[in-house]
């Protein structure tokens, strides 16, 4: 700010940049006025703090910074009439950042829109890049395009209303999900949630419980381990399922599809009449309930380890 330095009284000067400094150490709310050249952003982010980000419609790309400090880079595309406008906010636990249409908001889940247009490909775009210290939780999503987190070391929820999904190596909770497109999870070090409307989905985690759903595609889970005894959940309305469990996995399984089969390597105390389109086990001792079903497809359960 420059401006204060033509002003011809030395204490409205005083005046007007204690203002500014005043503003800076506590940013509620700001608009950048760069709205066709993009936006940027750089502050440091202390571990446990979140860093949100979301995009109307473009794609979000995250991977770890070498410091303490988050960066976040704003590009538009398709501006002409339909503007894009980006959204800085304080939250509680972190920093909240959004790139918006006209009559959108910047919301602490997410933008909320009128839906007029969301995904019109033809429509004022932003694409994001976010650099994220070491311990601070991500949440990012995107209305209409794909999410891709690298390099985060805390919890991640990353979303996608139309576009693929993928979490890397690294993050410990994960939650990722999309309306329309695949969603990808590598080893993560905790529980995972993944599910899609439309789209393969794939997880792999050191430590369980997951669970996982698509409306239409196969699922495909890995874990080394389980932790607790919660239950688990595997659905797809078309498409097979296989998990690969811990070698000393125990559940309660209740398994069916419509058209396939139940294929496990583990052995099975089958309880009721057996049926190949359902079974119902024991699998070692019991106690959690595995619920495993398929519109169209066959459930495998691999021991892990196994080739």
């Amino acid at each position: 700010m420059t401006s204060w330095l033509h002003r011809p009284r030395a204490v409205f000067a005083l005046s007007m940049l204690s203002l500014a400094v005043l503003a800076a150490a506590f940013p509620a709310r700001s608009e950048s006025a760069e709205r066709q050249d993009g936006f940027r952003w750089d502050e440091e982010v202390p571990a446990g703090s979140t860093l949100r980000v979301f995009t109307v419609a473009g794609t979000v790309t995250v991977r770890q910074s070498d410091g303490r400090t988050a960066r976040v880079r704003g590009e538009t595309r398709n501006e002409g009439d339909d503007r894009i406008r980006y959204v800085t906010e304080r939250a509680g636990d972190g920093v909240r950042i959004c790139a918006v249409r006209e009559g959108a908001t910047c919301e602490e889940n997410g933008i909320r829109s009128s839906g007029r247009g969301w995904g019109d490909r033809r429509r004022a775009r932003a694409d994001f890049t976010v650099e994220v210290p070491r311990g601070v939780v991500v949440r990012v999503s995107s209305g209409n395009g794909d999410v891709r987190v690298d390099g985060a070391t805390a919890d991640v929820h990353a979303a996608s209303g139309n576009g693929d999904v993928s979490v890397g190596s690294g993050a410990a909770t994960v939650r990722a999900t999309s309306g329309n497109g695949a969603v990808r999870v590598d080893a993560a070090r905790g529980p995972v949630n993944a599910t899609s409307g439309n789209g393969r989905v794939s997880v792999s985690t050191a430590v369980g419980p997951v669970e996982a759903s698509t409306g239409n595609g196969a699922i495909d889970v890995s874990m080394a381990a389980l932790r607790g005894r919660d239950d688990l959940e595997f659905s797809s309305g078309n498409g097979s399922i296989t998990l690969s469990l811990p070698r000393d996995f125990s559940a309660e399984l209740d398994a069916s599809t419509g058209n396939g089969g139940v294929d496990s390597d583990f052995p099975m105390r089958v309880q009721g009449r057996v049926s190949r389109q359902r079974v119902r086990a024991t699998i070692g001792d019991g106690g959690r309930r595995l619920h495993v079903s398929t519109g169209n497809g066959t459930i495998r359960l691999r021991r892990a380890g196994d080739s």
